[in-house]
This record gives structure tokens, sequence and C-alpha cells, in this order.
């Protein structure tokens, strides 16, 4: 039996960069083949151009009728982890065995217990316009 295949063993996490509907399709379809799924936005939300659509060309169909689904699919599936605010700075590695540095912009507000309610705007110290 040949040891080498374990060194070159291919890890089963994968890297999607960019949260827009091709990527958020991307990202669930390797999610429901069984590989851990990061998707990289450099946005504060996944849904790209398509969520600020109204109508779809040439058919007309309501784009977020569209991107919704699956905007809610991706951010209930166990195996992805959507990462906001982010950017990809480095890889290093070979095929099936990289190591990504990822840059994260703070986004100053705890995510484990934000509800949305809103009630920290209202004693924010920053003016917004």
């Amino acid at each position: 039996m040949n040891n080498n295949n374990n060194n070159n063993k291919k890890i089963g996490a994968v890297l999607v960069e960019g949260g827009g509907i091709a990527g958020v399709q991307a990202a669930l379809d390797l999610a429901n083949s069984g590989f851990k799924v990061y998707l990289i936005e450099r946005s504060g939300a996944i849904g790209g151009m398509m969520a600020q659509l109204d109508k779809t060309f040439p058919t007309g169909d309501c784009a977020t009728c569209i991107v919704s689904p699956k905007l809610v699919e991706c951010a209930r599936n166990l195996n992805i982890e959507i990462l906001t605010l982010s950017e990809l700075y480095s890889i290093e590695g070979e095929p099936g065995r990289f190591t990504v540095t990822v840059k994260k912009s703070p986004r100053y507000v705890d995510e484990k217990i934000c509800n949305a309610c809103g009630d920290c705007t209202a004693v924010c110290p920053v003016a917004h316009f």
C-alpha cells in the first residue's frame, strides 16, 4: 500500500468568492454535494446585483422572486458559512490543499446577539445621513 496517497489526500472544503446569484448557486450545489463551503462576499449582504433588480431580462420575471428563496436556502444550509464584509487576501498551496487568508472588515455589531431590532441605531454616537 502506498502511504504517499495519505499526504496527497484532498480536504473536503470549498471557498466560493462572490455572493451574487452565481456564487450562491455554486455554494448551494457544492454544499448539497456534501462539501463544507465558505462563501466570501465583499459587501454586507449576499445576493449581488440581482437582489437589487425589479425584473429580469428577457422574461420580465420578478428578480426578487427568483433570488430570495436561494438566499434563504443558502443562509439555512449548515454546510455553508457566509463571510460578508470579507475579501480574499491570499492563496497558498496546491490544488486540493489550499490555505487562504481572508481579510474581514469590522461590522461593529456582535453578529451572534444581533436580532436586527434597530435599538443600537438610536443610541449610536455616529451620525448617519
